[in-house]
């Protein structure tokens, strides 16, 4: 993989560098048998000068990964919001949004470790396809930080 191709994939995922380091750590906890600590500063460095090969092995699966979660969070979400039997929501129907990890994960325990960025595409993909389908706009509120 390129390092365009990299930084390119990531950003278009919506995540940061160091969000892109948490969720491939988080995923990829052994590399080649050994354990993996990548952060921000070795994923800014492999967008100039390209991935080692260890890591460059799991890159497409991590993204590939982060997609299917966003894709599969997203039907969740939309499903919550669609009352049962199709018909649109009422208006004002909101979509939670987190302005970071820490506030996402407590109130999502069960996404410890995934980044919040991907929770929020979600979000808005959901938030979209209600628009699309019903014509009502779905709000997203977003959750006061806790520090």
């Amino acid at each position: 993989m390129t390092p365009i191709e990299l930084a390119t994939r990531r950003r278009v995922t919506g995540l940061t560098s160091g969000e892109f380091a948490k969720l491939f750590v988080t995923l990829e906890r052994k590399v080649g048998g050994e354990s993996a600590h990548w952060d921000a500063a070795d994923v800014e460095s492999w967008e100039i000068v390209g991935p080692p090969v260890t890591a460059e092995d799991h890159l497409n699966e991590t993204f590939a990964a982060a997609n299917e979660f966003v894709a599969t969070l997203a039907r969740r979400l939309y499903r919550t919001v669609m009352p049962a039997g199709g018909s649109a929501p009422e208006e004002g129907t909101a979509l939670t949004a987190f302005p970071d990890d820490l506030t996402f994960w407590s109130a999502q325990p069960d996404f410890g470790g995934i980044p919040h960025a991907l929770w929020n595409i979600a979000a808005l993909q959901a938030a979209e396809w209600v628009r699309q389908k019903t014509g009502v706009v779905c709000e997203l509120h977003a959750r006061e930080p806790l520090v």
